[in-house]
């Protein structure tokens, strides 16, 4: 019988970095989005910051749920951000692009956890 226990979230220098990350790219897209808004600048911006959110999250063991939805979230709005300024201002493919990147983020993560799950599981077969 295998009993699953609560992880506790502790500061260590993966965790350290991760919350850098986390504090960075929001900082990089808060800029972008208040003093170039609908410019390429800030449409660069706001896909490295969500690219800074993404590697925060990777580095974050255990990723808390009540941080790891609302990045998925911001990444996926910045996509769809990214996605309407990037083309003649089209809603559709905000929208599309918003979708797809929740689905695809959030399928990436849920994967990453069934295989730290079984490789943490391998020894008791």
């Amino acid at each position: 019988m295998i009993m699953m226990t609560k992880k506790h979230f502790s500061w260590t220098l993966s965790n350290s970095f991760a919350a850098l990350l986390l504090v960075v790219g929001a900082i990089v897209a808060l800029w972008a989005l208040i003093t170039n808004f609908g410019t390429t600048v800030s449409v660069d911006a706001v896909v490295t910051a969500a690219g800074l959110w993404i590697v925060g999250i990777i580095f974050l063991h255990p990723a808390p749920i009540n941080i790891l939805i609302p990045v998925i979230g911001f990444v996926s709005v910045g996509a769809g951000y990214a996605g309407y300024f990037s083309s003649p201002h089209s809603w559709l493919g905000a929208a599309v692009a918003t979708l797809l990147t929740a689905l695809i983020v959030s399928y990436g993560f849920s994967l990453r956890k069934t295989i730290r799950q079984r490789h943490s599981n391998w020894y008791q077969k």
